[in-house]
């Protein structure tokens, strides 16, 4: 059983800028800690069956954005909202993830491994719904409004038109947070609701100091990323490794390393959540260093 408290309205430990909002929850549930008071907090959202392109962008701005102190918020789903939470984490900063179930609850279930991961890094996971609540419908476009009234800014990473994370975006605005979108190529759907923002006045981003020069925090140093503490075939790898997927039999090559040893280093770079597969046995670096 997940440990979680509750956090009342209107006493010490709920977040005051949440608080604030017309929406807020009379209570929430939180497994972790929400970080320091006065924390900077940032949303990145974006579609669950997202691109490469969406991924990749997710994971380095809140890579970078981690980096300068800032805590990354999202929803805790496939596709951007993984992403976000993942590059936080490889950056070894602090990252919330919002529920629509029960902060008890793992879904998607293939995430149970990633809130772990949240919570032993001093993260948290936060809901308004009970312990055992499992996800509905209507859940998961309310939480929205969470993501957006904890956070000093919204960020649209990739969205199609009817995208989840556009209701984020209408509540960043109803609830006046700073919205920021992502640009991508105008004939890809996953363009059509970033670009649909930037139209009607939401500021554009393509990296974390866009987003921090925003709110003031242009000069605030980022820390140095950790990188992994890695020994033998497994550090060859890694340094073969790059954000390009590159064949295994390649980087075999480039590591120095027999195909098979190469493989077995591979899939413990995928499990220490450093590398990800794609298809045709192509492998690509993720997490610490990325």
């Amino acid at each position: 059983m997940r440990s979680a408290r509750t956090l009342l309205r209107g006493e010490p430990g709920y977040p005051a800028r949440l608080a604030a909002t017309d929406e807020a929850p009379p209570q929430l549930r939180l497994a972790g800690e929400l970080g320091p008071p006065g924390v900077t907090r940032v949303a990145l959202v974006g579609a669950r069956a997202s691109d490469d392109y969406g991924l990749d962008m997710a994971r380095s701005l809140a890579a970078g954005l981690a980096r300068a102190g800032v805590s990354v918020i999202s929803g805790g789903a496939r596709g951007v909202d993984g992403a976000a939470h993942e590059g936080a984490l490889a950056a070894g900063g602090h990252t919330v993830a919002v529920l629509g179930t029960g902060v008890d609850v793992d879904y998607p279930v293939g995430n149970r491994r990633l809130f772990e991961r949240i919570l032993a890094a001093g993260g948290a996971l936060l809901s308004e719904l009970e312990d055992g609540t499992q996800g509905s419908p209507w859940s998961f476009p309310r939480r929205n409004r969470i993501i957006s009234g904890l956070s000093d800014a919204v960020v649209v990473v990739r969205a199609g038109e009817k995208s989840g994370a556009l209701i984020t975006a209408d509540w960043a605005r109803r609830q006046r947070v700073p919205l920021l979108a992502v640009p991508g190529d105008a004939d890809n759907p996953l363009s059509a609701g970033p670009l649909g923002l930037l139209r009607t006045g939401a500021r554009l981003v393509t990296r974390a100091a866009d987003v921090l020069e925003l709110l003031g925090l242009a000069g605030q140093a980022e820390l140095p990323l950790p990188g992994p503490e890695l020994q033998g075939p497994a550090a060859a790898v890694w340094a073969a490794l790059s954000r390009s997927p590159q064949h295994a039999d390649e980087l075999a090559r480039a590591a120095g390393l027999p195909p098979g040893a190469a493989l077995a280093a591979l899939l413990e770079l995928e499990l220490s959540g450093l590398a990800e597969q794609r298809p045709g046995q192509r492998f690509l670096r993720k997490g610490a260093g990325a």
